[in-house]
């Protein structure tokens, strides 16, 4: 089945998830046909590379952070094998927005490995820090400075960006 149309047979899915909290995971990533990463069971993924070029260790933790948000690189893979979602959208523009280099291509697990930070979106979670992939750590295993300020800015946007949204009506 198609994971890019919204469909009542979500097998597919819920066999990954089930499977991925059996073995203590929250979710499963997915691999499209030719084993490359294509979404979660429920979620789009990201991964941030900070490609600093200089090659050396920086001293001072803010100094590294304040590079890596200069320098990312926000990679996600191509939606011919996933649902292309909402927030997967924003994400990427307001990361266009921000200045970011943007790749959307076909991505390898190996890459969200090596990554120094994974994220996912989706409605219900936004944006959500992914700190470790079948027991690989990823970055220090908590939320990175770019994933911190795309979560504000989406925050900041979903708020103060009202043709972004429909106001649902009180019900009485």
């Amino acid at each position: 089945l198609d994971n890019k149309i919204h469909h009542n047979n979500m097998i597919q899915n819920i066999l990954p998830k089930i499977q991925a909290n059996l073995a203590g995971a929250a979710d499963a990533i997915m691999l499209d046909v030719e084993g490359f990463v294509s979404e979660t069971n429920a979620t789009n993924l990201f991964l941030v590379r900070c490609d600093s070029g200089q090659g050396e260790e920086m001293e001072v933790n803010v100094a590294v952070e304040e590079d890596c948000v200069r320098n990312a690189v926000l990679v996600t893979p191509s939606a011919d094998h996933c649902l292309p979602g909402i927030t997967r959208d924003t994400v990427l523009l307001l990361a266009k927005e921000l200045g970011m280099q943007i790749e959307v291509r076909r991505v390898s697990l190996s890459e969200f490995y090596c990554a120094d930070e994974v994220f996912t979106t989706g409605t219900m979670g936004e944006l959500t820090p992914v700190t470790m992939i079948d027991g690989r750590k990823i970055g220090d295993l908590k939320r990175g400075p770019v994933t911190s300020l795309l979560q504000k800015t989406y925050k900041k946007a979903v708020e103060t960006r009202l043709d972004w949204s429909t106001e649902i009506p009180p019900f009485s």
